[in-house]
């Protein structure tokens, strides 16, 4: 057998074995996908009242109820000692009539995110005066969410992709071996 060919079926070998790691690493990672669940995954659920912040994330979203409008909803949030923080409430962006908040076609089915409140501080204690009801959802849980989707789509992408031209390679080796 040629030289060329000996190379040529390793190095296809080596891309069809990174591939099939990449597609289990892939796996792996939509293993741990989750779906949201509002209620079960807030923090603090209700209307006007006093929130102690209790997890390490300094920021959590805002979801409320779909029957609730982008534009009437409004919150105001202050530390319960009355001294001066960064804490505050950035409401999102409304469609033009005001109904809906702007991306709500990827909120969970029976909520809008409409906000979060951020540079909360663990231990602190916050007053929360609010038009509706609400449910508070720690950021770093959305972002642990989206992360695996983001590794399971890289690792099958990129597993499939490998696989396909360790293939490709192989044959290719194959058919200098035979021919050389």
């Amino acid at each position: 057998m040629h030289a060329i060919a000996k190379w040529t079926l390793g190095i296809g070998a080596v891309i069809l074995v990174i591939g099939f790691g990449l597609f289990a690493i892939g796996g792996d990672s939509a293993g741990d996908i989750r779906e949201l669940s509002v209620e079960n995954d807030s923090v603090w659920s209700g209307e006007s009242g006093t929130y102690v912040h209790e997890i390490d994330d300094d920021a959590v979203l805002i979801f409320v109820s779909r029957e609730i409008r982008c534009d009437e909803f409004s919150l105001e949030i202050v530390r319960t000692d009355g001294s001066s923080s960064g804490v505050k409430y950035v409401h999102d962006r409304c469609i033009e009539d005001g109904s809906l908040p702007e991306g709500h076609g990827d909120d969970p089915p029976g909520w809008y995110h409409l906000g979060a409140i951020r540079n909360l501080e663990p231990g602190v204690s916050y007053d929360i005066t609010t038009s509706d009801s609400f449910s508070a959802v720690s950021e770093d849980l959305i972002m642990e969410i989206i992360g695996g989707l983001i590794g399971a789509m890289i690792g099958f992408g990129g597993g499939s992709s490998c696989i396909c031209c360790g293939v490709l390679v192989l044959l290719i080796g194959v058919v200098l071996a035979l021919t050389m």
